[in-house]
């Protein structure tokens, strides 16, 4: 396999106030990842780690303050606007709450038909023709269409974010906590579908998690954050057998006790 995605020294600071001064918060810290093409590479560590950031540096939510982050050849760090169009299509991003994602004011329909209309240059017919396809796959009724997200349920409103995403058809699919906001009766369901779709579609995935089952679950390879930096990366048997680093041990026994 080769790397899809290669970060390079990545630095990432958020400006701030403190006492009424303005200051700098470094929330990524000189990191080095790379992403092999068709692998699950989970991504944990505590609250505050950096993961989400690590997420929105990819996706392009964020300005890394230095370093590269390189996506099948094309360096994303300064790509923006028109320029970045092709990226967003090639990779997508699925947040934490579902809900949060989706307009309350559009149809399911609207919101589906949106990125197809920015991103393609397909008809209606052919748009209508592929969103059923995707929602098909992802066990959702043709009816959704007609919903808003007030009336779906967590489970119903996470599939039609993957439905959305799906439709331009990605390469890479980066997951913000992308269970944490379900029950957890609906979680198992949602991952083994994740599973299923991966190999279907050939994805490649960025799985972020602070829990270390969902984690163990999915991923291929497991990098641990900490304080901005990943301090191990492992295949998944390895790291969970016999792990290198002492606050990967203290991750794997604070979730043995939970």
């Amino acid at each position: 396999m080769s790397a899809v995605i290669d970060i390079r020294d990545l630095h990432v600071s958020y400006r701030t106030r403190q006492g009424g001064r303005k200051t700098s918060v470094q929330v990524i810290d000189g990191l080095n990842l790379q992403v092999e093409a068709g692998e699950t590479l989970g991504i944990v560590g505590e609250s505050g780690s950096g993961k989400s950031t690590l997420a929105h540096s990819l996706v392009g939510l964020v300005t890394p303050t230095a370093g590269s982050i390189m996506f099948d050849g094309t360096e994303l760090v300064g790509l923006k606007g028109k320029k970045r169009l092709p990226i967003q299509r090639r990779m997508q991003m699925v947040f934490q709450n579902p809900l949060l994602s989706l307009s309350p004011r559009l149809s399911i329909g609207a919101q589906l038909h949106e990125p197809l209309q920015v991103h393609t240059d397909l008809t209606s017919a052919k748009r209508q023709e592929r969103i059923a396809t995707w929602l098909d796959a992802l066990e959702l009724s043709q009816s959704v269409t007609d919903r808003y997200p007030h009336e779906l349920s967590g489970g119903q409103a996470q599939r039609v974010v993957l439905a959305r995403a799906m439709t331009l058809e990605p390469e890479v699919m980066v997951f913000d906590e992308p269970t944490s906001a379900l029950d957890v009766s609906v979680q198992a369901g949602v991952l083994n579908l994740l599973r299923r779709l991966k190999t279907e579609a050939n994805l490649t995935y960025l799985f972020i998690t602070h829990d270390l089952g969902v984690a163990r679950h999915l991923s291929d390879r497991i990098a641990v954050m900490r304080s901005g930096e990943i301090v191990e990366l492992r295949d998944t048997s390895a790291l969970f057998e016999q792990p290198d680093h002492p606050y990967t041990e203290t991750l794997l026994a604070s979730s043995l006790s939970v």
